[in-house]
């Protein structure tokens, strides 16, 4: 009996594990910044057209207003396409995320859509696309944050996929967060 029970107990842990992805890492970090990973679509944003998942990265004291670190931190999308994103998709996919996740928060119920610039419209790379984020903080002070954004998306035309880092502070592109945000540097194993 014995030998049934420890039979039955490795099958459920082998289902259990088999029904878990796994999601190789898109960025370096060090240990002491936080990590999360969520797969595409999500249930919160309908909107999102992208398929594949997202590694978020978070400087240790993102979540601390007195901090310089403060709202800083590394998104990597890694989705399937056939070609590199186009601006305008990244753009609406950006947008559409930012306000889904303020929703449920408990600073106020109604609040404006996050306003997205990036510099250029035409890139052939989008390497270094500079950009802001004016958005709704439903998570730390309930007030609208300006943030600069740093994007970058490379393709593999092997795997079809793209993999998009947004690099994220408020602080001014010459404050010495950007140094650190761009010692961050995608995973060499990503195309293969």
């Amino acid at each position: 009996m014995k030998y049934v029970y420890a039979l039955l107990l490795c099958f459920q842990f082998l289902c259990v594990s088999a029904q878990e992805e796994t999601y190789p890492p898109i960025v370096k970090t060090d240990a002491s910044w936080g990590k999360e990973i969520i797969p595409f679509p999500i249930d919160w944003a309908p909107k999102l057209t992208l398929e594949g998942y997202e590694e978020l990265s978070f400087a240790p004291h993102w979540n601390d207003k007195a901090h310089q670190e403060f709202w800083t931190l590394v998104m990597a999308w890694r989705v399937k396409a056939e070609i590199e994103i186009p601006l305008y998709e990244l753009q609406f996919n950006l947008n559409h995320y930012f306000y889904s996740l303020m929703i449920p928060n408990h600073w106020a119920q109604e609040f404006p859509e996050p306003v997205l610039k990036f510099e250029s419209e035409i890139s052939e790379t989008y390497s270094n696309t500079k950009g802001t984020l004016k958005l709704f903080d439903g998570f730390h002070t309930g007030q609208l944050i300006d943030l600069n954004i740093i994007m970058e998306q490379y393709f593999c035309e092997e795997q079809q996929e793209a993999i998009v880092i947004f690099r994220i502070s408020p602080k001014s592109l010459d404050h010495s967060i950007w140094n650190e945000l761009s010692s961050i540097k995608l995973d060499s194993k990503w195309c293969h």
